[in-house]
């Protein structure tokens, strides 16, 4: 099946993104069935991501990546360290009570999975899900889509990095409002929005997204903090 694009343009930067919503919220709501959830959507979400991508050049690989992975290792570094912090506890308590995000599930599969092969079997498709698909599903739809959108519903006419106060502002909201780390998202959505406007391309966000969630990855692992994945 090929979409017409003038119809359907949007479907490949917003479906992935929201299923993989849709799924990881399911997935979390069922703690006992978690790690299987997380598998199957990761599975899922990626089978739906490959083929509306098939055919389109919506993402442009390339060797050239060192400033999306410095920009990526500094923006998890800033992550880390104020979602941390006690700054967000403080933004919380200004919020009305609809506002204030739900904490992560902070799933620790080193307590909860009882078999060794399938606690590394779950960490290999949480690394998945966090490095590759989350980076590219997110990354198509927060900065590919949504930030030119605002700009105009003809966004397909919006170049890729093209700046307004406007839709700037409105991209950080959204994403910071998505996200339980409301102080270490604002800062990282507006390190990725910079890093898009000035290389106009999607393709080092997406590198950067997937550096600093591989980061984030091995230091959870390595320091228990689970509930920052």
């Amino acid at each position: 099946m090929v979409f017409n694009t003038e119809k359907w343009g949007m479907l490949p930067y917003v479906i992935p993104f929201v299923l993989y919503l849709l799924f990881s919220q399911v997935a979390a709501s069922y703690s006992g069935l978690y790690p299987w959830l997380y598998i199957a959507t990761v599975i899922m979400v990626s089978g739906a991501t490959i083929y509306l991508l098939s055919g389109r050049s919506l993402i442009r690989p390339h060797g050239n990546i060192l400033p999306g992975v410095i920009v990526g290792t500094l923006g998890i570094v800033a992550w880390i360290l104020l979602a941390t912090s006690p700054l967000d506890e403080a933004v919380f308590s200004l919020l009305p009570a609809w506002l204030r995000p739900e904490p992560r599930l902070g799933f620790d599969p080193f307590n909860e999975i009882a078999s060794p092969f399938f606690i590394w079997f779950f960490i290999l498709f949480r690394f998945l899900g966090l490095a590759l698909l989350v980076p590219v599903v997110e990354e198509l739809f927060w900065r590919g889509f949504l930030l030119r959108w605002v700009i105009s519903a003809d966004w397909e006419e919006q170049p890729l990095g093209v700046f307004t106060l406007r839709s700037f502002l409105w991209i950080v909201l959204l994403f910071t409002l998505a996200h339980p780390e409301l102080s270490a998202a604002a800062v990282y959505c507006v390190l990725l929005n910079l890093l898009l406007y000035w290389k106009k391309d999607l393709w080092l966000c997406i590198v950067a997204h997937g550096t600093s969630n591989l980061l984030l990855g091995i230091y959870v692992l390595l320091t228990g903090t689970w509930v920052l994945w």
